[in-house]
């Protein structure tokens, strides 16, 4: 397994947390036995095809993560910042000019 976690980092070009390796692994292995299920290749039960697919994970996982936090964020900030308007705000009237 730890063969497959340095093939993955060497894949993504930085070190992958414990928790986001077996986050990552678990999914791929899942992903993996499918894709074999489906297709009846045996070159996706291969060592390297596990380590692209942890690869694919870790990042899916990240930007996932990453959404997640900014959407809680800016719902945070909508609850700091939110007011009640009262009145309409005065809107310019949209008048057309004709090209002369």
């Amino acid at each position: 397994m730890e063969q497959l976690r340095k093939e993955a980092e060497q894949l993504l070009g930085y070190q992958i947390t414990d928790a986001a390796f077996e986050r990552a692994y678990t999914r791929a292995q899942c992903k993996q036995m499918h894709i074999y299920q489906i297709t009846d290749n045996v070159m996706v039960l291969e060592p390297w095809y596990l380590a692209q697919l942890i690869a694919e994970y870790v990042k899916s996982n990240a930007f996932s993560d990453f959404t997640i936090e900014l959407s809680r964020r800016l719902r945070n900030m909508e609850k700091e910042h939110s007011f009640q308007r009262t009145e309409r705000p005065n809107a310019l009237p949209i008048v057309s000019v004709s090209a002369q």
